[in-house]
């Protein structure tokens, strides 16, 4: 079976994701700038890993485009993972039927262009104006504006064993 990772990264942990996961099945690891040129129609399985905003995979509806054959979807955020934040990225993409797996990441502040960096202190300043917050809220005042890595390959082994299954 001929498999292929694709991704989109904004500051990196998404590609290690999708390197750990190439070595994990052997197979070939692509950032999504430079397959165009793929002939995605000769992959029996394609990995599509994306970074998350706002609860939209980055780079999904490119590949969606092109037809794969079985798409198996990733996607890596700095929200702890969660069902609630599971579902709700999986109604958003429309992954109703096509195998999803999130995996936490972490957050590269200082790789952020200015222009992000200020949205997000401005964000972090009006979350922590808020009365009554939610978990979600405590977990952004708290990490919004900071830099971490909660990356880790444990994550990669649900998605990997399911490809080894017959994908």
């Amino acid at each position: 079976m001929k498999q292929i990772v694709i991704y989109q990264s904004s500051t990196g942990f998404t590609k290690q994701y999708a390197e750990w996961i190439g070595t994990a099945l052997g197979c070939e690891v692509v950032d999504i700038k430079n397959g165009n040129s793929l002939n995605i129609a000769e992959y029996d399985c394609v990995i599509y890993g994306g970074w998350i905003m706002g609860n939209m995979i980055m780079g999904l509806d490119k590949i969606r485009k092109r037809n794969p054959k079985n798409l198996i979807v990733y996607a890596v955020g700095s929200t702890p993972n969660g069902e609630t934040l599971r579902e709700a990225i999986r109604t958003q993409n429309h992954l109703e039927q096509i195998p999803f797996y999130y995996m936490e990441g972490g957050f590269h502040f200082d790789k952020l262009n200015f222009l992000v960096r200020m949205m997000l202190k401005k964000m972090k300043k009006s979350v922590a104006k808020k009365a009554d917050k939610t978990e979600q809220d405590i977990y952004m005042e708290k990490t919004l504006g900071t830099s971490f890595d909660h990356s880790d390959r444990k994550f990669i082994v649900p998605l990997v064993e399911y490809v080894k299954a017959g994908c």
